[in-house]
């Protein structure tokens, strides 16, 4: 059987995962290809595909991430094992530790057989922030070639007869979901506009509206963000911004104003697009860096 390990880091730890399981593996008569995740392109040409990631502030390393996310059909016809590194201490070797949600959401995408989290690796010399702030005090090698030695071991008893798990429809990628609650923040800004209008002046009443724009989105992002499976940060902040700006140019300018004056408006078009796109991306981004609940475990999880 053709096996594929691939891997996303920035500072080799990762890699070096990869390589000892590849070794494990090629010693229990499996054909491995080891290749990173930015040129690994051909996962259909595999039977089996192992794919592991760095964790940075709890998320994975983006070019693991987009493997997974550019061959989502590919990788739903064979059994696919994860793998993340990253604690910088030996709990990897004391507990089980699940994956961090956006890896679990990964593997229920494609219907994973199982996770290992592995220790992490962090070079004394380690450059760049964070990194060599946290090596004066975390420098060291947590990998435990026993352990990816055990998880090689697994995996090969389980191949011959391992098929593709059943996916899981996660409710927070539907897109219409994405679009109604970006319908309801462009809805609740334009009922304040509305109130604020017939209390005080237009001009008044935009201020308020800019201002009252992170607040809004900011609350209509985190209800969007707690779905699981919720779609990414950028994707979705420029999913709203893209259909508030669709419904001002046609509903409230075409139809309601009749004229364009507002799509020229600093104030009460370019500004509140702006702060809802900063808003919303920055809700996804830190609500996806929420670790897992300590002392739970997903049923992916080995």
């Amino acid at each position: 059987m053709r096996v594929l390990i691939t891997w996303g880091s920035k500072r080799g730890g990762t890699e070096g995962l990869a390589r000892m399981l590849a070794d494990a593996l090629r010693a229990e008569g499996l054909e491995v290809e080891v290749l990173p995740s930015g040129k690994a392109n051909n996962a259909r040409a595999f039977d089996a595909v192992i794919v592991g990631g760095a964790l940075y502030a709890n998320r994975w390393h983006r070019d693991a991430r987009r493997f997974v996310e550019h061959h989502v059909k590919d990788l739903r016809r064979v059994p696919v094992w994860f793998f993340s590194s990253g604690p910088l201490d030996d709990s990897a070797t004391r507990k089980v530790i699940p994956p961090v949600p956006q890896v679990e959401v990964l593997m229920e995408r494609v219907g994973a057989q199982g996770h290992v989290t592995f220790g992490g690796r962090l070079t004394p010399d380690a450059h760049g922030f964070p990194a060599s702030a946290m090596a004066k005090k975390h420098s060291g090698d947590w990998r435990a070639p026993d352990r990816v030695r055990a998880f090689a071991a697994e995996i090969a008893r389980a191949l011959p007869s391992a098929r593709p798990r059943p996916v899981v429809e996660l409710p927070g990628r539907s897109l219409s979901r994405v679009l109604l609650h970006g319908v309801v923040g462009w809805a609740a800004y334009w009922a304040l506009m509305g109130l604020m209008a017939w209390i005080t002046s237009m001009g008044v009443a935009l201020v308020i509206g800019a201002l009252a724009t992170p607040a809004i989105f900011g609350v209509v992002a985190h209800h969007y963000f707690r779905a699981h499976g919720a779609r990414g940060p950028l994707f979705t902040a420029a999913t709203f911004a893209g259909l508030v700006a669709l419904l001002d140019t046609v509903v409230v300018a075409g139809t309601i104003q009749r004229s364009f004056d507002l799509v020229g408006s600093v104030t009460a078009f370019w500004i509140p697009l702006v702060l809802l796109f900063f808003v919303t991306w920055a809700t996804g981004a830190m609500m996806s860096m929420i670790p897992a609940r300590v002392g739970t475990q997903s049923a992916h999880a080995r």
